[in-house]
Parts: C-alpha cells; sequence; structure tokens
C-alpha cells in the first residue's frame, strides 16, 4: 500500500509539472491595434474606427469624451458598428447610424477592442470626433454673368442651411454672416433671415470669380467654414478702333524722307464712334520683309483722340499704332497704315563706249549706291540708239565691286555708228538708273 501511494504521489507530481509548463509551440496572442478613429469627413456624426489584429475584430466599445469638461457623454456599443471597409481582421468600422449626442462641439474617442483570439486592447486616445454642423449653401446666384463700365455693381443671392450631425438634416442658418468674396477677397458680409436667405452687392473691376463664404462666427461656434461653388463673372469692353489719315494710301519715297504719320482713336458709345482721348500706346514700323521693327514713339491721345508723328523709315514697310489700356473695360486696339515703299538711289559714276579698228565696240563704266547697300546681283544693261532717241537693248552684263565702285565692261561686235549708254532697272529696293549717252 505504500508503494502505491507513492507511485501516484509521483505521478501526481509529474502532471501538476506538465500543466504548468506551456507548449513548445504555443505563441502569445498579439493584442488588437488601433490605428485610429474620428468622424467621416462628409458625415461628420458617424463615428469610424480603423483595427487591426491576428485573428478577427469581435467587439468594439468606443467611449465619447466632452473635451470641453472631459466627461464621458456617450458609450457606443458593438452592435452601433459595421464592417465599412477591408477585412474583420484589418478594417475600418463606421456606426450604422450617426451619434446623437447632447451638445455639439470636439470630443476625445477612447477605444476598446476584442479579437477572436480574446485578446483585448484600451486606447485612450484613439482619435477625435468632430460633432460640428457643416454649412451648405443652395441657390446661389448672380443678378449678371459680365460687366462693363457703367454697370459694375453685381448682386449676389442664395441660401445658408446647416447639416446637423445627429439627424444630418438641412436646415436654415438664421443670423449667420455670409462674405461675398470677389477674386478670392471680401468685398461685403451680409447676415441670412429666419430662412437662411442672403443678398449683398459688390463691385466687380474686372474677369474675376465671385463665391459667397462661410466663416466662424462667434454666435455660431460650431459651424464649420464653407463656401458656394464659384461664379465666373465676365467682362464686356468698350470697342475701340484706329483710323488714319497719313498716309492714307501706298506711296513711294526716297530713302531718308520723312513721313508724317496721322491717326485718330475713337470708342464706340449708344450714340455712334466718338473720339477717345487721353489713351496711352505706341507706333512701330514695321518691315515688309519681316525684318527688325523700329520704335517710332509713344503717345496719348490729345482730347480729339488724335495722335502726330514724323518718320524716315529705312525700309519698305507699314506704320503700326496700337493702343493699350491699364482698364480692363476699355478694349485695346490696333492698325496698320498703307504700305510705304522705300527706294534707295543708284548712280552710275562713268561710262564710255570705244570703236576699235575690226569696227567692235568697247564699252566699261561704274555704279554707286549712296545708301551704303547694294542688290544681292547688279545687271546692267547695254544699249544702242541710231539717233540718241529710241533704244534696244545689246545685251546685259554684271557689275561687281572693284575697289573704287562697281565696275562693269563689255565688247559689242560689228555695230552701226550711233549712241551707247549703261542702263540699270528699278527694283522693290533701288531706284533706276541710266548713264550719259556717248557716241562711238
Amino acid at each position: 500500500m505504500f508503494r502505491a501511494r507513492a507511485a501516484w504521489a509521483v505521478i501526481g507530481t509529474t502532471t501538476i509539472l506538465l500543466a504548468g509548463v506551456p507548449a513548445a509551440h504555443a505563441a502569445a496572442g498579439q493584442a488588437p491595434d488601433v490605428r485610429w478613429a474620428n468622424s467621416v469627413s462628409e458625415d461628420l456624426g458617424t463615428l469610424a474606427v480603423s483595427i487591426s489584429s491576428d485573428s478577427a475584430i469581435t467587439t468594439i466599445r468606443a467611449h465619447i469624451v466632452s473635451d470641453a469638461t472631459q466627461q464621458e457623454v456617450a458609450v457606443v456599443e458593438n452592435d452601433a458598428f459595421g464592417l465599412d471597409s477591408g477585412t474583420p481582421d484589418d478594417g475600418t468600422w463606421h456606426t450604422k447610424q450617426p451619434l446623437d449626442l447632447a451638445k455639439l462641439g470636439s470630443y476625445t474617442v477612447r477605444v476598446e477592442a476584442t479579437d477572436a483570439d480574446g485578446d483585448h486592447t484600451t486606447d485612450n486616445s484613439a482619435g477625435r470626433l468632430a460633432y460640428y454642423v457643416t454649412p451648405v449653401f443652395e441657390d446661389v446666384r448672380t443678378d449678371r454673368a459680365e460687366v462693363d463700365t457703367d454697370h459694375r455693381q453685381v448682386r449676389v443671392d442664395g441660401v445658408l442651411k446647416g447639416r446637423w450631425p445627429a439627424t444630418r438634416a438641412l436646415e436654415p442658418l438664421a443670423d449667420h454672416p455670409v462674405d461675398i468674396d470677389v477674386d478670392y477677397w471680401t468685398e461685403n458680409t451680409v447676415r441670412t433671415d429666419a430662412e437662411g436667405r442672403f443678398s449683398g452687392t459688390v463691385t466687380v473691376n474686372g474677369e474675376v470669380p465671385v463665391q459667397a463664404v462661410s466663416r466662424h462666427a462667434d454666435n455660431h461656434p460650431y459651424v464649420l467654414y464653407g463656401e458656394s461653388e464659384i461664379t465666373r463673372i465676365g467682362v464686356r469692353q468698350v470697342a475701340t478702333r484706329w483710323t488714319v489719315q497719313s498716309p492714307a494710301g501706298a506711296r513711294t519715297i526716297d530713302f531718308g524722307q520723312q513721313v508724317a504719320i496721322n491717326a485718330t482713336l475713337e470708342r464706340e458709345t449708344p450714340q455712334g464712334w466718338v473720339p477717345f482721348g487721353g489713351q496711352s500706346g505706341g507706333v512701330i514700323f514695321e518691315p515688309s520683309s519681316g525684318g527688325q521693327f523700329a520704335s517710332v514713339g509713344y503717345f496719348t491721345t490729345d482730347e480729339d483722340g488724335k495722335i502726330a508723328f514724323d518718320h524716315a523709315p529705312g525700309d519698305t514697310g507699314s506704320f503700326l499704332m496700337a493702343s493699350h489700356s491699364d482698364d480692363p473695360f476699355i478694349a485695346s486696339a490696333s492698325a496698320n497704315s498703307a504700305q510705304v515703299t522705300v527706294l534707295r538711289a543708284s548712280v552710275f559714276t562713268s561710262f564710255s563706249a570705244d570703236r576699235a579698228p575690226d569696227h567692235s565696240v568697247h564699252v566699261e563704266g561704274a555704279m554707286d549706291f549712296p545708301e551704303n547697300q547694294t542688290p544681292a546681283t547688279i545687271p546692267v544693261h547695254i544699249q544702242y540708239s541710231p539717233d540718241g532717241d529710241q533704244w534696244v537693248d545689246l545685251l546685259t552684263t554684271e557689275a561687281n565691286w572693284s575697289g573704287s565702285g562697281y565696275g562693269f565692261s563689255a565688247d559689242i561686235a560689228d555695230t552701226q555708228d550711233g549712241f551707247f549708254r549703261a542702263h540699270f532697272e528699278s527694283t522693290g529696293s533701288f531706284r533706276a538708273a541710266t548713264s550719259d549717252a556717248v557716241k562711238a
């Protein structure tokens, strides 16, 4: 009997020791991780909680604590939550219905969570619940889509309502300030009536956005910021135009010759076009070849809307006059004059014709271009006349630089007695020239 009792004692001791030692493969459970808890931004009465764990979350409990009093005002039990996104072990839960709290304000959210393994965690500062009223603008409109120089006042009308977090109901916000912003700056502040309606007038001085904005108000401390859709106001400009008196028609001048420029700026009115004085701008000369323009001068139109300049253009082209106003209600205007063709001089500095014993005639001469520009090629036509009145072309040669001018020469075989001369035909940039007639 003693031996039996001793055996049972050994077995019992062993059993106790084995029961007190965990299995080698067993691992400690992971407590749920409460990542955050916040209001749903577009639905402030709804609480969202994000949790992950090594097994499915089975229980969520949220404690709502007032920031003002530090007192717990509500407990949100597990059955109030539903999985909104993700999976049960890594997801975001939303309250199925908005929270119904006694007061608006800001609240700290403390969260308890338990997973399927029985692991439990408590986060005393999981996030915040912003239990505020969201402003909503309805039927915001302006009385005009564009302004002009005589009508710059714009009236803005609309209704301001608030979405309450507990019910999501839209209710008028009475006696609430509404800023009317022009180009994102407040130009007028009005207050809503009992139905939330508001109306205000602002001055618009350009093509800008207009918007109604709800900002913080001391008598509505729990109403958030809100803004209406932007309305863009356009500008109807006053039309302007130029009338060019001089040069009125196309003309040809010599290089270095002055041209008078006279023009009048006008504006459109209900009574028709009238002179427009006091407007600024400038005049340039634009070469037809597309080269560098030349500045003629700047101006301010006189009381009759007129400007006047004198200018010697260096190339063929036209004058461009342009006006521009800092007033966005005044349209810019520009106009080109008729074309002015500028011709440079060409002259023959010498020409001779000598008959040789074989009856051929040797001609030679030289040309000059006084304005320091020359044609790309200089064709010279050698002409003949028996009497010095009627001329015919015998041949064409080319003048080339010879160190002291542009020289040319040619031999004419078996010609009759008579007169010879050299002729250079006009081009778009150079006048024609003819040498003296010489009798061989």
